[in-house]
């Protein structure tokens, strides 16, 4: 894992390495990645930037960075990412990494996660901590978002719901096979509707691990499902990864580890 400066200026490069040592050390407090944080290897990358901070289109702010990220990235004031890949890797020239986190130093509230490319968080938002393993969860774990908007929105109709999401986190119940009904002690019935029957609330949730169907995932509260009532994938206060999301984030730990990285 490499992680990256992006709106650090040269002489703001111990800053950036205290954010790079608090990212590494939040993410791994986590399990699965815990137990397996002697399976990591995690560099920091000094990528000096002309200016400090990043450009933030909603205020106005256009700043001259080593990746040149801009939040309002379609069109929403939080998510954070860049254009200019080919930046990212000119500065990641000769460095061996198999995923990456982008530190922006800024303390307007946001990131993004974009599985198998990068992390892209703020590091000096009173959210940092919780975001930065969030969007790892996206870029490492390939986890989807678990939470939702009670009001629709452009998002609403994210997730067609004749189709089965690939996100291994959420589901439309089309294939629910194949995601985690095997962790489930018992489990809905889905009679070809666009509703789940459960029958009950302890249908929704088996008792062991808490693992269940609870609507509401994907930005949208109608017809995709979670695996648990919270989840670092669902809030910012959740203190762990559900059950669902731990195996995800395992399995690919294991390919690794079997593949000899």
């Amino acid at each position: 894992v490499a992680i990256m400066a992006e709106g650090y200026t040269e002489q703001e490069m111990d800053i950036f390495m205290k954010d790079a040592q608090a990212a590494c050390d939040e993410i791994m407090r986590y399990e699965p990645f815990a137990s397996h944080k002697d399976k990591f290897n995690v560099v920091a990358v000094m990528c000096p930037s002309q200016q400090s901070d990043v450009s933030v289109p909603q205020d106005g702010v256009w700043k001259q960075t080593a990746v040149n990220s801009n939040f309002m990235t379609f069109y929403s004031p939080r998510y954070l990412t860049t254009n200019s890949v080919h930046l990212i890797h000119d500065n990641l020239i000769g460095i061996p990494y198999e995923h990456l986190i982008i530190l922006a130093n800024t303390d307007t509230y946001g990131g993004g996660g974009i599985y198998n490319s990068y992390t892209l968080t703020t590091a000096h938002n009173p959210y940092f901590k919780p975001v930065v393993v969030h969007e790892f969860g996206h870029s490492f774990g390939a986890l989807g978002d678990e939470y939702f908007y009670e009001q629709p929105d452009h998002t609403e109709n994210f997730y067609a719901l004749g189709y089965e999401p690939w996100e291994p986190n959420i589901t439309s119940l089309v294939d629910f096979d194949s995601k985690w009904k095997d962790m489930m002690e018992e489990t809905p019935v889905h009679d070809g509707s666009d509703e789940a029957k459960t029958g009950s609330d302890e249908a929704k949730a088996a008792a062991g691990n808490g693992v269940g169907l609870y609507e509401g995932a994907g930005y949208q509260s109608k017809g995709v499902y979670r695996p648990a009532p919270d989840c670092r994938m669902h809030t910012n206060k959740a203190d762990c990864f559900c059950p669902v999301c731990q195996r995800a984030i395992s399995r690919i730990i294991e390919f690794y580890i079997k593949s000899g990285k």
